[in-house]
């Protein structure tokens, strides 16, 4: 009778054993967790960084080892608390790509004296208003503002960052002030805008600027600042289908003598030119003197390896 009890016994625990034996894979609820080991060694590399987010194996799938569930259910939360979300990256160079826009001149001028630059005594008004347009009584330094938000919404699509000395017209900044604005920047290039004046009413036509390396202080800047006016004016001919009044290099100017960084000064053309004068405030025309800048501007930092 003991005996076919013990028998009876033995058979019961067989069956069970087969049972827990079957085909369904354990639950992820039942998985060992992997050892540091295992986990490092299920993360995928960088390049295969997408899979993290593929789902775990569901309970339908082929059953693994426990080893191999627990490994596969786990890498995924392992390789994402090692590769948080990162902040997009700025484009390569990106910082090298900064050019500052200076709209010429303010609503009131600043007549107190600065000097021209460091290697002279010799001083000028810190800042003017300008002059104006002798048709369109608008004042310069709104139309070179204008222009200049043109240029710069246009470098800002081509992805060229940029800064402004003014986006108002009630400022108190000098000529050197803002020159000391770029050089705190580390502006790869300045581009100022004026507009022009004469006492003949004949007389038109844009011309770009650039800083004379007759002045000591500006010897490091002038070439690389040469360089840039001749693709300003090169971009303005093109953009126009005017040739212009040519370059001009200058040694007189407070915001060239002061600078640290290539700079030119583009006059947009002659307010006191009836026909120019109109012509300047048309906003298809501001359009070409932006995109024609903004080529000049683009190419130079093509060439300068920004």
């Amino acid at each position: 009778m003991v005996k076919r009890v013990l028998l009876t016994a033995l058979l019961l625990a067989v069956s069970i054993g087969a049972a827990a034996c079957g085909s369904k894979p354990p639950s992820t609820a039942e998985l060992t967790p992997p050892t540091a080991t295992a986990t490092a060694s299920a993360q995928p590399s960088p390049a295969a960084a997408p899979a993290a987010g593929v789902a775990a194996p569901t309970a339908a799938a082929a059953a693994p080892s426990p080893t191999t569930a627990a490994a596969a259910v786990t890498a995924p939360a392992a390789t994402q608390a090692a590769r948080p979300a990162a902040a997009p990256t700025p484009k390569p160079g990106a910082s090298q790509r900064l050019v500052m826009i200076d709209p010429g001149h303010q609503r009131v001028g600043n007549n107190e004296p600065e000097r021209v630059g460091p290697d002279t005594r010799e001083t000028k008004p810190k800042v003017s208003s300008g002059t104006a347009g002798v048709r369109t009584r608008k004042p310069e330094y709104v139309l070179n503002l204008e222009v200049s938000q043109l240029l710069k919404a246009e470098l800002v699509q081509r992805g060229i960052h940029v800064v402004m000395t003014r986006e108002t017209h009630d400022v108190d900044i000098s000529n050197k002030q803002r020159a000391d604005m770029a050089n705190d920047a580390g502006a790869a290039l300045v581009v100022r805008i004026h507009a022009d004046g004469d006492s003949s009413p004949g007389t038109k036509g844009f011309s770009v600027l650039y800083p004379s390396a007759a002045q000591p202080a500006v010897k490091p800047i002038a070439a690389a600042s040469k360089q840039a006016a001749a693709l300003l004016l090169a971009g303005l001919q093109q953009a126009t289908g005017q040739q212009g009044r040519g370059l001009s290099a200058r040694d007189d100017l407070s915001g060239f003598n002061w600078s640290k960084v290539p700079v030119t000064l583009v006059e947009i053309g002659f307010m006191t030119n009836p026909e120019e004068d109109e012509l300047m405030s048309q906003t298809a025309y501001q359009k070409k003197l932006a995109a024609g800048l903004a080529d000049g501007i683009e190419g130079y930092l093509k060439a300068v390896g920004r």
